[in-house]
């Protein structure tokens, strides 16, 4: 990979370049540059959304086991207590095969 001094030295006779040639050079120039620029752009979101997808999935919405989640709390549950006991209700008749 070069250095981005030599990057840039090579851009600045690449300019120079188009410069020389006029105008529509330049107007060509910066167009490529721009739309080089938004390609790159676009794939760098493209792999913000895979990663950020990533990050998102849990045990909850995805195969992954509970261990995998991290240290993440779970939310609380918005269900209030009914206040009885678990289990056989008092005053419930209670029913076997004798």
């Amino acid at each position: 990979m070069k250095k981005p001094s030599e990057q840039s030295e090579q851009l600045r006779e690449v300019i120079r370049a188009a410069y020389q040639q006029g105008e529509e050079a330049v107007i060509a120039l910066v167009e490529s540059l721009l739309k080089t620029q938004a390609e790159a752009i676009e794939k760098l979101e493209a792999r913000i959304k895979v990663l950020e997808d990533q990050a998102n999935k849990d045990s909850r919405n995805s195969s992954k086991p509970p261990s995998g989640n991290g240290f993440k709390k779970r939310t609380q549950s918005l269900r209030s207590k009914s206040g009885r006991k678990s289990g056989e209700q008092t005053g419930h008749p209670g029913s076997t095969l004798v």
